[in-house]
């Protein structure tokens, strides 16, 4: 017994060649030249889209080494700075007053040092007086130079050359060691980072150059495989991959990108796309035997490069009509172009 769903197909096909006049038999019907390809199979390459966002190469984020009171902030979002620039300077009270005690020491210690010098020429001061005065002047050096140091902290500086992209303080704010108060990122150098899947991140390598798709430029860029994370994340199975992106006016980061990959995995059977015609749900192609188009049902899985995967119904080095079969007949005579 037949079962129903197979003869649908086979009723909808009869039903074609019903819609045929019997004058137009296929022994009345003219010779046609046609042209035609053999089915051929080829490496079974598939494609993964792995979304990513696009980064600056290097981000700093840049914050106070002492505590103290933001008392001016230069830049803001969007400001350009070079290396070195001003950023920030803060207010800090208790920096100031210890700056200003190891001045006065110094100043102290140093005149008694002149004093011991004088005493010391006339042998009026005993050797050891004279170092203690001598050590005394050498460490109110020291803790000014200490101090000094920490007022300079109070300066917050550019460490690279970029662009000011997040600012998460305000003058009065206070201002705490480690607390970022402004992110620069430099916009000249950028990647794209994406999770990929742990199956696909094992042919991964440093140096592979991939395609990625930035959705806002309507277009593919060549980028080039920089980091490849040794560990994946338990919770999502997936391996972070870093690639670094070409120098473009139009990129920025924060962009959305498309990582492009291409794996391959067993064969298909391949004949061109204007092979097959399709009537409804049947797919058909028209295989030449002896001069003789004939009919044959098919079953595809996807179209791709002008060409279409064959599933069932072929089998390879079959010669199909690859143009105009549409307007053939089952068992029409045809004259293959050279």
């Amino acid at each position: 017994m037949k079962h129903p769903a197979l003869l649908a197909p086979l009723l909808l096909l009869a039903a074609c060649h019903h819609d045929v006049p019997a004058a137009a038999s296929a022994e009345k019907l003219p010779t046609i030249a046609v042209q035609t390809a053999r089915a051929q199979r080829s490496p079974r390459v598939r494609s993964e889209e792995v979304v990513g966002t696009v980064r600056a190469r290097t981000v700093t984020a840049v914050s106070a080494s002492v505590m103290g009171t933001v008392r001016e902030l230069r830049v803001s979002v969007g400001s350009h700075v070079r290396a070195g620039d001003v950023l920030v300077r803060l207010s800090a009270g208790e920096i100031d007053a210890k700056a200003e005690q190891a001045r006065a020491r110094l100043v102290q210690a140093e005149t008694n040092l002149r004093r011991a010098q004088d005493l010391k020429a006339r042998d009026a001061m005993p050797s050891s007086v004279f170092d203690a005065a001598q050590s005394e002047q050498r460490v109110a050096q020291a803790a000014l130079s200490e101090a000094e140091v920490m007022t300079g902290y109070t300066v917050i500086r550019a460490p690279i050359a970029g662009v000011v992209t997040e600012k998460r303080a305000d003058v009065g704010d206070l201002a705490l060691p480690g607390r970022p108060i402004v992110v620069i990122e430099n916009p000249d150098a950028l990647r794209l980072e994406a999770a990929l899947p742990e199956t696909a991140a094992s042919a991964i390598r440093r140096g592979q150059t991939l395609p990625v798709r930035i959705d806002a430029l309507g277009r593919e860029v060549a980028a080039v495989v920089s980091e490849v994370s040794p560990t994946a994340d338990p919770t999502s199975r997936t391996v972070a991959v870093k690639l670094d992106l070409p120098q473009d006016p139009a990129l920025r980061p924060g962009m959305f990108g498309r990582l492009l990959l291409l794996t391959q995995s067993g064969s298909a059977l391949l004949i061109p796309d204007t092979a097959l015609v399709r009537r409804g749900q049947l797919e058909t192609v028209f295989v030449v035997d002896r001069g003789t188009a004939l009919l044959r049902l098919v079953r595809s899985a996807r179209v791709s490069d002008q060409t279409v995967e064959i599933v069932s119904g072929l089998s390879e080095r079959e010669l199909v009509v690859s143009a105009d079969a549409a307007q053939l007949r089952d068992g029409q005579a045809i004259q293959v172009k050279p």
